[in-house]
């Protein structure tokens, strides 16, 4: 009998740490109350596993592990690689349209919107004056402007023979601006007489021979005394020239200046002529002598703002004349029907719409100019030809 109950002893001391583990390790037993015979049988296994030797103990131990309930841990999930999906184009309907100005004129033809070209890091090389006036020089002798220089020419020949063909060159052209003026005569003494009306381009060439006639004093005198300065006066002092003396590469870069210029102004001004257009959206124009800053404007529509406020404001009002005189003759002949690719964009340049690029073709041009047309010809209570086209400027200048 006290056999029998030290072993029960020695089996419930063996028993409880691995009841605690079954417990800890979350197996449950199927039964609330472990059977005395289980315990017994549990017990003869101990006993029988510490009197073998080291080898059954370690096979024991094998088999004992295989018979070791699963972890309660769960298996561990296969790793997913997460990669990023296609990406979703936005609808049409999700954009938000860009605002449009609440002008009296409500459908408007669209034209390109200004986006000013990004500034590199590294600045371009700029050649020197000389190797423009070279590049002129030769880019007139290869479109038959002037003669090219003989093969066999040498240093000195070269030289004396491109100073002669530039002599002869501005000499034509002074020749010309005389032809001019008596073209000009016969339009006018032809309209006096009740003869045909003015069109457009002849209006247009009366206006450039005053401006040529206002040069050709100055002009004359540079010639006369040192016309080796005319290549640095068309770099630097492009109105100054007479349009009859400009070479054809010359002519091509005081375009490409001014149109820089107007971009820059329009780039740098934007928020002025947002305020503008603001103060005057309700009225519709904008009174020339309520203008602060009348330089932003003119360097818009490439006129020169220096000098007094009077004399800024002058130029500014006669330019915007001019233009108003230009609006009613291309509305004339069918919004500037047959004018070609290069007219089309100095038109829009003389309006400050220098936003086109080279891509453009003549029929989105020409939207441009009727939507400008259209826009200067609404005119509201109290407005007038120049009032009205500031506030259309300021339309432009404010990306609008």
């Amino acid at each position: 009998m006290l056999r029998f109950t030290g072993k029960n002893v020695a089996v419930n001391s063996i028993i409880q740490p691995r009841q605690l583990h079954l417990v800890l390790s979350g197996q449950r037993l199927a039964s609330g109350r472990l059977q005395l015979s289980h315990y017994a049988r549990v017990g003869r296994k101990v006993l029988a596993r510490s009197a073998s030797t080291s080898t059954s103990s370690s096979d024991d131990k094998s088999s004992h592990a295989s018979n070791l309930p699963p972890s309660a841990v769960p298996p561990r999930k296969h790793r997913v690689e997460l990669k990023p999906g296609p990406l979703k184009t936005p609808s049409p309907s999700s954009t938000t349209p860009r605002p449009h100005s609440s002008s009296p004129k409500q459908t408007q033809p669209s034209f390109p919107a200004f986006r000013p070209s990004p500034i590199s890091s590294t600045p371009e090389s700029v050649p020197s004056a000389i190797e423009l006036a070279k590049q002129d020089i030769a880019d007139a002798a290869a479109k038959g402007v002037l003669r090219p220089v003989p093969h066999d020419a040498g240093t000195i020949k070269r030289f004396t023979h491109q100073a002669f063909e530039l002599l002869k060159f501005y000499f034509r052209g002074l020749k010309a601006i005389n032809t001019h003026r008596n073209q000009a005569a016969a339009i006018r003494s032809r309209i006096a007489t009740g003869g045909a009306a003015l069109s457009r381009a002849e209006s247009r060439f009366i206006r450039t021979f005053h401006q040529d006639a206002l040069k050709l004093i100055p002009f004359v005198i540079v010639v006369v005394v040192m016309e080796e300065l005319i290549p640095f006066i068309a770099l630097y002092v492009p109105r100054m020239l007479p349009s009859t003396c400009v070479l054809p590469g010359q002519r091509d870069r005081i375009n490409a200046k001014a149109r820089d210029n107007q971009q820059l102004v329009l780039a740098g001004n934007w928020q002025l002529f947002d305020v503008l257009r603001k103060e005057s959206e309700s009225s519709g124009f904008i009174p020339t002598l309520s203008l602060k800053n009348p330089g932003a404007l003119c360097g818009v529509i490439g006129v020169p703002a220096w000098g007094p406020l009077q004399l800024v404001q002058w130029r500014l009002h006669r330019h915007l004349q001019n233009i108003a005189s230009d609006d009613k003759l291309l509305k004339q002949e069918a919004y500037g029907r047959d004018l070609t690719l290069p007219e089309l964009k100095e038109a829009l340049q003389e309006r400050g719409m220098s936003m086109f690029s080279e891509r453009n073709s003549a029929d989105e041009l020409r939207a441009q100019l009727k939507w400008w047309i259209d826009m200067t010809g609404i005119m509201p209570e109290g407005a007038d030809d120049i009032s009205r086209r500031l506030f259309v400027l300021s339309v432009i200048g404010s990306h609008k």
